[in-house]
């Protein structure tokens, strides 16, 4: 498992309000600075079928494994067990009785793997309940390429 940054508040942000500004912006060229970086292999915790689909493209489009999709807070347990993912992209809402901060909270807890909250949900209850787990990350939903690789190099670097 990779060993993850210490960030700082502001990192543990909304990314993807920082990241819509740059939503129009130009992919990096070639022979600009950039680390050798390795794929994330990543967990999708997603119970809406086609935003699935669509996030898994966009991860394996930058270069990243998606090792499995749960749709529910007891399969994404499972399957980060199992699979033991780099970090979880967790929708806050999944089918069942469990949701996704607890999902995160007991893979966190269990297995030490990190969660980035994708949520279209941004009221205040919800909101507070997810940092107080204190997640490397949010981002919002609609996912887009420049939003997802913007919130994955803010926190990886990659």
């Amino acid at each position: 498992m990779m060993q993850l940054q210490t960030h700082t508040d502001a990192v543990r942000l909304w990314l993807a309000a920082a990241a819509a500004q740059g939503d129009d912006a130009e992919p990096r060229q070639e022979g600009s600075q950039q680390t050798e970086t390795r794929a994330l292999r990543i967990l999708i915790a997603e119970d809406e079928f086609f935003i699935s689909l669509d996030t898994k493209t966009l991860l394996q489009h930058l270069g990243h494994i998606v090792v499995a999709i749960a749709v529910s807070a007891d399969e994404a347990v499972r399957v980060a067990e199992k699979e033991r993912p780099d970090v979880v992209l967790m929708d806050i809402r999944l089918i069942g009785a469990r949701d996704g901060i607890d999902a995160a909270a007991e893979i966190h807890r269990r297995f030490s793997i990190p969660s980035i909250f994708v949520t279209a949900n941004t009221d205040v209850a919800t909101r507070t309940r997810a940092h107080a787990l204190a997640p490397i990350g949010f981002l919002e939903k609609p996912l887009t390429e420049p939003r997802l690789r913007a919130g994955l190099l803010a926190l990886f670097g990659k």
